[in-house]
């Protein structure tokens, strides 16, 4: 049965996620494949086509009201181009030149990834009870999107919200992949915890957590370390306490400056947040400077692991459709 949707693109460092979105914010159908990192983006924009495609046959649906699309780095949002994507090494793609010609009357919208979940929350999940919110992604990265007055800040480059780059150790910080060394980034982004996994183990060869991957034969990643922390794994705990306590810090700073409603936080690592929030609390408490700061709501988000998804449908529904 025909229904309206927008095609949603969720195009991601290592995967890209395709899905028809209705108008209530929910994913009717999806298809996931890996992002293809070894030929051109045009070739994997024609892959993210077809897909599109083949679903909208599948459900035969054919109201599209437009199409949104995620794009992991720097984004042009009023010329839809993607100016840079560091991980996929992708620089000035034309993505609605490439998209447009096969729904030559339908709106495309083109943002950052991390924008995109900030505006999906705003109209689907938590952020619909607040006027003024800041969205962080905890994933293969961090990134951040700040809501105010229900409106997205992008800043004068379209760099607003960059929390995965705030600076929280200065003094012989972990190299970040921007650069710079001591970011956010990399000290508690999932990538950022197998790394401490691994150096962890590398130092205790024998000792209780690298037992525990060795008795499991668990490939070491964020959620198997969270695995351990919740079986009382203390190396594992502490990996995530020094996780949050670096969230913390950067949280601080955001609270101090944007005094946001709440922080809703999105991202594979959010599915083991209890894990790094008493060590956020801990931090919050002594760094923030008012009291009604200290205990603004730290939550996850109300869309889930399909916050890229939605928030790239969410572009048509927000900047399209005047959805609020």
């Amino acid at each position: 049965m025909d229904q309206p949707v927008v095609i949603g693109m969720d195009i991601g460092g290592t995967k890209t996620l395709i899905g028809l979105v209705n108008p209530k914010g929910k994913v009717i159908a999806k298809y996931q494949f890996p992002t293809d990192i070894l030929n051109s983006p045009v070739e994997h924009l024609l892959k993210c086509i077809n897909a599109s495609k083949t679903l909208l046959e599948e459900n035969n649906i054919k109201t599209i009201l437009g199409i949104g699309v995620n794009a992991p780095g720097l984004v042009d949002p009023k010329k839809s181009i993607l100016i840079h994507a560091p991980y996929l090494e992708w620089r000035n793609i034309k993505m609605q030149e490439i998209i447009q010609p096969y729904w030559p009357n339908t709106p495309v919208q083109i943002a950052n990834d991390v924008n995109a979940c900030a505006v999906g929350e705003l109209l689907f999940g938590k952020g619909k009870s607040f006027n003024d919110f800041l969205w962080v992604t905890i994933s293969t990265g961090i990134g951040g999107g700040i809501i105010q007055n229900r409106q997205l800040i992008e800043g004068y480059s379209q760099l607003a919200g960059e929390i995965g780059h705030f600076v929280v150790e200065w003094e012989n910080g972990y190299q970040c992949t921007c650069g710079n060394r001591g970011c956010l980034e990399a000290y508690s982004s999932g990538t950022a915890i197998a790394k401490q996994t691994k150096r962890q183990i590398e130092r205790d060869q024998y000792g209780e957590l690298a037992a525990f991957f060795n008795r499991r034969n668990l490939s070491i990643s964020a959620e198997n370390v969270a695995v351990a922390a919740n079986e009382g794994i203390e190396p594992a705990l502490e990996i995530y306490r020094m996780a949050g306590n670096h969230l913390g810090r950067a949280f601080s700073y955001a609270i101090n400056l944007l005094n946001p409603a709440a922080i809703i936080v999105g991202g594979g690592v959010s599915q083991s947040f209890e894990l790094l929030k008493p060590a956020i609390s801990e931090v919050l408490e002594c760094s923030v400077i008012s009291e009604p700061n200290k205990s603004i709501p730290i939550i996850t988000t109300g869309i889930g692991l399909e916050a890229g998804l939605i928030g790239a449908a969410s572009l048509i529904y927000w900047n399209v459709y005047s959805y609020s």
